[in-house]
């Protein structure tokens, strides 16, 4: 086949939907398809033409009418177009990419990402919420990351056929070769006694940066001697509110006195990422909306095998084990810190979550996603064609 992936950010701009393009058009490049990604000009790299996947910076900033214009112009030869589809990525949520399906000459499948409304205008108001579902409704297939969006969409009326396709983990379990998670640590100088808590992935409003700072500050109000370890770049290139949230966040920091308690690695490269990630003790991951596997950020501390604290999901996750592969806890920054500091003292069961949660990765790997998408877009070919 041959497969467009259109996507509101790519490498080198940062956001996980940009590091899932990259890594889901590799994969079925690898799979003998045709490849092109279609994104923002920002995204020129020095060799962007010369590969596989193709990509083609030729959409601006804006995601105006005329992008999609660009968009249809660079994929009427395709078999299938599939939008890579999170609001802000897209002209800082504003409407064109919601019509993209009516302008496009093969069929387009529509990924969410997530179901977030976009900004529209001011005061859109329940526009809002129909500019996503009239996006769907012009797909000729929807493919939804995670089980919840997925029964979201499921008892919706007129919506094409669905499937429910996970993402990966965009950073794999592979340190550089002479990694030592001892000497990692002390050249940051973080201490032998110290506990380490990592925290991985931007923060914004659903990620609960403030119930993480409460919790650290908790646990060394009970004595533990704990460090906080924030793994990454903390604002991504797409959603701006992430970056105010993030200073709302380093202010709280600051008024409950544990800012030496924490460590920032700023931007890391995807072996620089691991290395760290594999030199926590604890990952502490404390989302404000619940636990779901659309989060690359929680995928990424299962493919590395790292116990994790986070917050119970809103519906059951299948596979997903309490105390097997993962510690689930209420959205609160006391309840965190008594799972926190249990975990600190019982080896045993961190090790057996750690073991679980390798286990739990492997329903994620980027192989079988690849071919669910492949399966996915031949009945959708198979459809249009009748």
């Amino acid at each position: 086949m041959k497969i467009g992936l259109v996507t509101g950010e790519y490498p080198p701009m940062k956001g996980g939907v940009g590091d899932y393009t990259r890594a889901i058009a590799a994969k079925l490049s690898e799979r003998g398809h045709g490849v092109r990604v279609i994104t923002d000009q920002r995204c020129v790299q020095p060799d962007i033409h010369s590969g596989r996947p193709i990509v083609r910076p030729i959409v601006s900033a804006r995601w105006s009418w005329m992008d999609l214009w660009r968009v249809r112009l660079a994929s009427t030869d395709l078999d299938i177009v599939n939008i890579q589809y999170q609001a802000a990525a897209y002209g800082a949520m504003r409407p064109p990419i919601h019509f993209l399906p009516h302008i496009t000459v093969p069929p387009t499948a529509v990924t969410f990402h997530d179901l977030r409304h976009p900004y529209l205008f001011p005061k859109a108001g329940w526009l809002r919420e129909r500019a996503i579902w009239g996006l769907a409704r012009r797909a000729a297939g929807v493919i939804l990351t995670n089980t919840e969006d997925y029964q979201h969409c499921h008892v919706q009326e007129g919506l094409p056929p669905l499937a429910e396709i996970p993402i990966g983990s965009n950073i794999l379990c592979a340190p550089p070769g002479t990694f030592s998670a001892s000497e990692w640590r002390a050249e940051r100088g973080i201490r032998a006694d110290e506990f380490v808590l990592g925290y991985f992935g931007f923060f914004n409003s659903s990620k609960g940066g403030e119930i993480l700072m409460h919790a650290l500050a908790a646990l060394h109000a009970k004595g533990l001697s704990a460090r906080l370890l924030l793994i990454g770049d903390h604002s991504g290139s797409s959603d701006h509110s992430n970056t105010a949230y993030t200073q709302h966040v380093n202010n709280l920091a600051r008024e409950l006195g544990i800012v030496n308690h924490i460590l920032r690695t700023g931007y890391l490269t995807p072996p620089e990422t691991s290395a760290a990630l594999l030199s926590c003790d604890l990952m502490v991951m404390p989302y404000s909306d619940g636990v779901s596997f659309r989060r690359g950020s929680f995928l990424a501390c299962l493919v590395h095998g790292r116990a994790t604290v986070t917050t119970l999901p809103r519906l059951q996750l299948a596979g997903l084990r309490q105390r097997e592969n993962v510690i689930l806890t209420q959205s609160d920054a006391g309840a965190i810190a008594r799972v926190v500091l249990e975990m600190h003292s019982d080896h045993a069961l961190r090790r057996n979550i750690e073991t679980g949660a390798l286990r739990l990765s492997k329903q994620f790997q980027w192989s079988r996603i690849a071919e669910q998408l492949e399966e996915f877009f031949g009945e959708m070919l198979s459809s249009h064609r009748v």
